[in-house]
């Protein structure tokens, strides 16, 4: 058994490895944090959850004769399909590469976009929201039916991402998933190994997800990486930004990298064609807390506040909206409990802006309090 160590104050802990209880653990972990399966694949980054146990048929208009684990989109609207298989499963690794195989060549008949959108609009109802906002949230999508296009698109072209997830990856799987990700130039094949740490008493656990099968003979056969107008990062917004304003260029930068210097927040960044956001919530969350918007808004995201604690309790978003609202420039509408926004040059003022930041960073101090 191999081990790592946790700093822990002054000493370490000692973490051994362990297996999951039960395939079902390793599932509920990918399903909550889809994070794990990025790897380094910068180009599509986050992904968002569609359906666990999506079925399959093996004709079109046919009955589901198998079932995925796992399906999820990208940003760039390219279908992700997820197998989970633990080390202990007896199937030989033939039948589980097959088996991801029928799901990939059977996906644009068995998945049409209107089904995929019903399947995130039910996931989506379950936190109180919708397909339209889950997009939004995840990607900074402000067209859908322009996203969906794209996913129509990318189904009819079998342009995927498969991707076989264990808490241990054997050299033979390796050799095949390598060999086929190096062959197939549309179809993207990986394996994520998602490895448990846990101490002696079971009070402290880490994962640790390893990426296999992006070679550079991979790399090679798939060509340039596509570059798409879709692809922002923090210069690129803060670039658009500048030709609307200088003033609300300085304004975002000094916001998001005061932020963003913390260590318990994320990052992340929208898919608009046209206009994108950078995005701020906690980390090991897919909720964002506030996003700066390339139209020259900040967006308080109060509808996923409400859902973290401790600001699910009653009365804490309208204190919250108080709070900022006292703060000169900023005018949130009072009863507004989803995406109300306000104008960046309404913290021009140095003072406006610390208040503004100080706001998000003590409630950041709760939310990692709460915890």
């Amino acid at each position: 058994m191999t081990g790592i160590f946790l700093r822990h104050g002054t000493s370490f802990v000692a973490l051994r490895e362990q297996h999951y209880e039960a395939e079902t653990v390793l599932q509920e972990l990918i399903a909550e944090h889809p994070e794990m399966l990025a790897g380094d694949d910068a180009e599509h980054g986050n992904l968002l959850l569609i359906r666990r146990e999506a079925g399959v048929s093996d004709q079109e208009d046919g009955g589901a004769r198998w079932s995925l684990d796992h399906l999820y989109v990208d940003a760039t609207g390219v279908p992700t399909l997820v197998e989970v298989k633990r080390s202990s499963d007896t199937r030989g690794r033939r039948e589980v590469v097959a088996q991801m195989l029928d799901y990939a060549a059977n996906a644009a008949t068995s998945w049409h976009v209107e089904q995929l959108r019903v399947w995130l609009d039910e996931d989506a109802q379950r936190d109180g929201s919708s397909a339209d906002e889950a997009l939004r949230e995840a990607f900074g999508v402000d067209d859908p039916e322009a996203y969906w296009t794209t996913v129509r698109t990318n189904l009819a072209a079998e342009r995927l991402r498969l991707i076989f997830v264990s808490d241990a990856i054997g050299p033979e799987l390796r050799r095949i998933i390598e060999f086929l990700n190096g062959q197939m130039t549309d179809t993207t094949v990986l394996a994520i190994e998602v490895k448990q740490y846990v101490d002696a008493d079971n009070t402290h656990q880490t994962i640790v997800p390893r990426v296999v099968g992006q070679t550079q003979q991979a790399r090679l056969a798939k060509g340039p990486t596509r570059v798409t107008k879709n692809s922002w990062d923090l210069e690129s917004i803060l670039a658009r930004l500048r030709t609307r304003d200088k003033l609300e260029e300085e304004i975002a930068r000094r916001l998001v990298e005061r932020l963003t210097a913390r260590q318990d927040v994320r990052m992340w960044f929208g898919t608009g064609a046209k206009e994108s956001s950078v995005m701020i919530g906690p980390a090991g969350t897919t909720k964002g807390l506030l996003a700066v918007y390339t139209t020259g808004t900040v967006e308080a995201r109060f509808k996923y506040m409400m859902a973290i604690p401790p600001f699910d309790e009653p009365g804490r978003i309208q204190a919250l909206i108080d709070e900022l609202n006292a703060i000169p420039g900023v005018a949130f509408p009072p009863g507004r409990f989803d995406w109300p926004n306000c104008q960046l040059v309404g913290l021009a003022d140095d003072e406006s802006l610390e208040r503004f930041v100080s706001t998000f960073e003590r409630a950041l101090d709760e939310i990692a309090a709460a915890r």
